[in-house]
């Protein structure tokens, strides 16, 4: 095998990270992000300084993660292109939003589960920090989940990320 597929070639799961402060809120896509622990329930996403969600969640110390339909792929890939250094996204976007259960952030109100997350700890990770937030609640859609609580993949088809502005979904119709 030579082909270098450093920074391509495997499906990430897909998350809209949100995060509000001093009045501002903003989404930003991501594609690197998981669970860290179970006690403290932890879970992490890397996000590079010059975002402008880095600096909301660095200030306001919590954030939250969108998890949306393949349904929703030209929204989420929007939203990962447009920065919200220059101006309101939500508005831009006309995203929809809904009050956080637990923390300030609100989140989008298309997707099918959500996590908020108060910080915990942040690690500089090369060209990245890597925020590791303790959950503070989680949620979804009923009918996205089964009785167990893991995704019902009949009802719901998971965005995945491969890379070159790639998406597909665990669906294989």
């Amino acid at each position: 095998m030579t082909k270098d597929i450093t920074h391509q070639g495997y499906p990430k799961i897909v998350t809209v990270v949100g995060a509000h402060h001093d009045g501002r809120t903003n989404f930003m896509t991501a594609a690197w992000s998981t669970y860290l622990s179970h006690q403290p329930l932890l879970f992490g996403v890397s996000i590079a300084p010059e975002r402008f969600t880095h600096d909301l969640i660095k200030n306001s110390e919590e954030f939250n993660c969108n998890f949306l339909p393949y349904s929703e792929t030209e929204k989420i890939h929007k939203i990962g292109r447009v920065s919200g250094h220059d101006g309101d996204k939500i508005k831009k976007l006309n995203l929809e939003i809904e009050k956080g259960h637990s923390i300030k952030t609100p989140y989008l109100q298309s997707a099918y589960a959500v996590i908020e997350c108060k910080l915990h700890k942040s690690v500089k990770a090369g060209d990245h920090t890597f925020f590791i937030g303790e959950i503070s609640d989680a949620f979804g859609h009923e009918e996205a989940f089964t009785d167990q609580g893991i995704v019902n993949l009949k009802k719901v088809d998971p965005t995945l990320y491969l890379g070159s502005n790639t998406y597909v979904t665990t669906r294989q119709d």
